[in-house]
């Protein structure tokens, strides 16, 4: 991606997000809105089992002289289209942060698809970067509302017996892609969360309101398969 195309994506960086026109197959596409919610709940459900279960055996992140979401050597985390949406959106509603803080991490995200190279093609997972939604002295940005499974399933554990097993991750990023293919008519592709969030950006459009709730959101299966939360 040339410098061009990131400064002509950034110059549309003020705008909410939309769908990209695309036809759900089998029927109107359900409202992104609702989505956006039931994405919430798989994330926030995932979030509590985590640290109901494993919590307790990691450091705190909030003490760490290096965090890992800095490191532009370890991060490869990727996200689909509706995870994007679901960033900008906890960014622009927020009464903390707003359009202002949107505009500063997709420049960051800009800057890190420049800095460190990352394509939309190849070897993706091979691609590391720093993550643009990590802020020091603040954290994630969006830590609560649309942090990525990856992320939350990550920690800083001592030993390795202590590491969470995968297995519940990879079904939440199932229900998430799912979710994610209900929304938009069909799969979206995994991309490092940069590439995600100038892409979403890019299918701005002042029009819409993420608080519309007048539909049902997609039925997707969203069962507990085999772990355990508060819920």
């Amino acid at each position: 991606m040339t410098r061009s195309v990131i400064a002509k994506r950034l110059s549309r960086r003020h705008r909410y997000v939309k769908g990209n026109g695309q036809r759900p197959t089998g029927g109107r596409r359900p409202p992104l809105a609702r989505a956006l919610a039931q994405l919430r709940r798989i994330k926030q459900r995932f979030a509590r089992y985590i640290g109901k279960t494993y919590g307790h055996l990691a450091a705190d992140c909030a003490t760490c002289p290096t965090p890992c979401c800095a490191d532009a050597q370890f991060v490869n985390v990727h996200i689909v289209r509706l995870e994007a949406k679901a960033m900008l959106a906890t960014l622009q509603n927020s009464p903390k942060y707003g359009p202002a803080k949107v505009r500063e991490v997709l420049a960051r995200a800009a800057d890190a698809i420049a800095r460190y190279g990352l394509t939309e093609t190849g070897d993706t997972f091979g691609q590391t970067y720093a993550c643009p939604l990590f802020e020091p002295g603040v954290g994630c940005l969006v830590h609560w509302k649309a942090k990525p499974a990856a992320c939350i399933q990550h920690g800083c554990y001592e030993r390795w017996e202590d590491l969470p097993e995968t297995g519940t991750q990879r079904r939440v990023e199932r229900q998430v892609a799912a979710l994610d293919a209900a929304v938009h008519g069909a799969p979206s592709t995994w991309l490092p969360i940069p590439l995600w969030l100038l892409r979403a950006a890019d299918e701005a459009d002042e029009s819409l309101d993420f608080r519309d709730e007048a539909e049902p959101p997609p039925r997707v299966q969203t069962a507990r398969e085999g772990f355990s939360s508060p819920d």
